[in-house]
């Protein structure tokens, strides 16, 4: 017999065989085999399992709690290293017995299409549960009616598939007692003393005890805490979430919210950056409406000290945020739904300090296609279109996020500056060495006026100001400080960013003469910085011979070399231009972003 054909009737056989057993377990199929729907629906894809309990976190805001609390439950006698259940408990509304059968069911809701909160389609209580334990008890209780419970135990249910009166009998409602580890729980919420409520347990949790860096306490509660921080972040304080006795802070991605965590983490601050709103009209007639925020965050806003830069700099606790919220934040009615890249740019690493949130009314949920997990946005075509356009009722996506990308680059280049700066103030540049060596030959030079002294006065007064501001010093400290540094060294290089400025400027600080060098010009970026130490000395050494003649020039002639100077950088920009293409100083620059952000991570 031909492979091919014996091949056909295995297979037609083993299909046979199914069939017969299939029909053999009982009198029902509807239109899944609910074995092995319960198996699939274990793997439903929650990112993590703090993804599956906001089902459940959702549902009960939907009914009506003002505070959530989840519990860990442990072995007696058996340490508190690792829970063996869970119990997430509402103060809601309840459910009635009969209810409780239904909720328990996927397509089990009294709130079919409801757009007024997250369940719609009754997926959420028995998919979240099953993705985390092999069992759970689902108790709740009305203000009319005693606590009733539901055991769903998945492996029985496995064995009952297909026999429609032994499932319904494993899914009856019982009366019941809350479990004592509850009841005699330390917490903010006393089940005991509960009008209605809900309260699921989670008693086998198998899929938690498999992943990594979720199965101890003391990591859950922190994963939990900083998940629901985010996901209901313009939901807390109004609405509670507790995790084991510990409140949920909000935790703003965008650092703006004065009240969450990490807010003043260091006295680097989100700077808001004025966003849009704009209203829908969908098909059937009626209106949403999207909002968007955004906020730029300086390029020392993650690192623990705001004055160190560059590899090897540690960072503070808004980095991981930072990191793992990084493209476009998506909400549905204020609650944090998914994380997404623009369709018209890919958001790298070093976009990390460009933060765009959207939000958007239920109404419009067909545009943004949220998934029955909550968990996932897939925008369509025409709120794309509209998110990105800048005329009337858009969302002028691209262009603010073109302007936060030029944000942070200004941001970056004033951080090298600083970072540059330091350098200068540990060690003596040789430029500064070889000028001090040669003053013998500069010849006669006059004194400063009274008018010239004045404004190296200020000069000191403005440098004074500035550092203190940086390192948390008063000013009178910092400006004596500073006459020593002065009065010691008479040449210094300076960097800082001042856009469409000269590529350097000479100035008086005090005693010393200074050169500071533009970092916004390109004889910074393509001419200065990636020259050798021993041609960047060499360029400091013909900014400083040309500056102390500027220094010491006297009316007409200082006049002249000012307006000199604006013409020699005009002239010496469109050049270097011209010399350095654009591409290969935009991929330095996601080379030295990816130093400052992707390298510190190692640190």
């Amino acid at each position: 017999m031909p492979a091919t054909k014996q091949m056909t009737l295995e297979t037609i056989e083993r299909q046979m065989k199914y069939v017969k057993a299939q029909k053999a377990r009982g009198k029902g199929l509807g239109v899944v085999f609910a074995d092995a729907f319960l198996r699939g629906m274990r793997d439903i894809g929650y990112k993590n399992p703090a993804w599956a309990l906001a089902e459940m976190v959702d549902n009960a805001f939907q009914a009506a709690a003002s505070t959530v609390s989840i519990r860990l439950g442990f072995e007696p006698n058996g340490g508190t290293a690792k829970p063996m259940r869970l119990a997430i408990s509402d103060n809601g509304n309840g459910m009635i017995g009969e209810m409780i059968s239904y909720a328990v069911r996927w397509g089990g809701t009294d709130r079919e299409d409801d757009r007024t909160g997250f369940g719609r389609y009754g997926y959420g209580l028995p998919s979240s549960a099953i993705s985390v334990a092999r069992r759970y008890t689902v108790y709740s209780k009305t203000k009319k009616t005693d606590w009733q419970a539901v055991t769903v135990d998945i492996d029985q249910l496995a064995e009952a598939a297909g026999d429609l009166d032994r499932t319904e009998k494993l899914l009856s409602h019982k009366a019941a007692k809350l479990p004592s580890w509850l009841t005699a729980a330390n917490d903010s919420m006393n089940l005991s003393e509960l009008e209605s409520g809900t309260v699921v347990v989670l008693e086998d949790l198998d899929r938690l005890r498999r992943m990594t860096g979720w199965i101890k306490s003391e990591s859950l509660k922190a994963k939990l805490l900083q998940h629901f921080g985010v996901i209901y972040r313009h939901w807390i304080p109004e609405k509670k979430v507790v995790i084991d006795g510990v409140n949920v802070q909000a935790v703003d991605p965008l650092f703006l919210m004065e009240h969450a965590r990490f807010y003043g983490e260091t006295p680097v601050h989100a700077v808001p950056v004025e966003a849009r709103t704009f209203d829908i009209e969908t098909p059937t007639g009626s209106k949403g409406t999207v909002t968007i925020r955004a906020s730029f965050l300086p390029a020392n806003f993650q690192n623990a000290d705001p004055t160190r830069s560059g590899k090897g700099a540690p960072t503070n606790k808004r980095f991981d945020i930072m990191k793992e919220y990084n493209g476009l934040l998506i909400c549905r009615e204020s609650r944090h739904i998914d994380t997404i890249s623009p369709r018209w740019t890919k958001f790298q690493n070093y976009d990390i300090n460009v933060k765009v949130e959207v939000n958007f009314d239920a109404a419009l949920d067909e545009y943004f296609g949220i998934t029955t997990a909550k968990q996932q946005i897939v925008i369509d075509d025409e709120m794309w279109e509209k998110l990105q356009h800048s005329g009337k009722g858009g969302g002028a996506l691209i262009a603010l996020v073109k302007d936060l990308r030029n944000r942070f680059d200004e941001s970056l280049k004033e951080l090298s500056a600083v970072a540059e700066n330091a350098v200068s103030a540990e060690q003596v540049r040789p430029s500064v060495a070889a000028m001090e060596e040669s003053d013998k030959f500069k010849g006669a030079s006059p004194e400063p006026n009274q008018e010239k002294q004045a404004e190296a006065a200020r000069n000191l007064e403005h440098a004074a100001q500035e550092r203190a501001a940086i390192v948390l010093k008063p000013k009178e400290e910092v400006l004596h400080e500073l006459l020593i540094e002065t009065s010691a060294r008479h040449w210094e290089i300076e960097f800082g960013a001042v856009p469409e400025g000269p590529f350097y400027r000479p100035q008086r600080l005090g005693e010393q003469k200074r050169v500071v060098i533009n970092t916004d010009h390109p004889f910074y970026t393509k001419l200065f910085q990636p020259a050798s130490s021993d041609v960047q000395a060499a360029l400091e050494v013909l900014m400083f011979v040309l500056a102390e003649r500027e220094l010491d020039a006297t009316a007409d002639t200082e006049t002249f070399y000012k307006a000199e100077r604006q013409r020699w950088s005009e002239r010496l920009r469109h050049a270097l231009d011209k010399l350095v293409g654009d591409q290969a100083m935009a991929d330095k620059a996601s080379a030295i972003a990816e130093v400052l952000h992707v390298g510190l991570a190692t640190a």
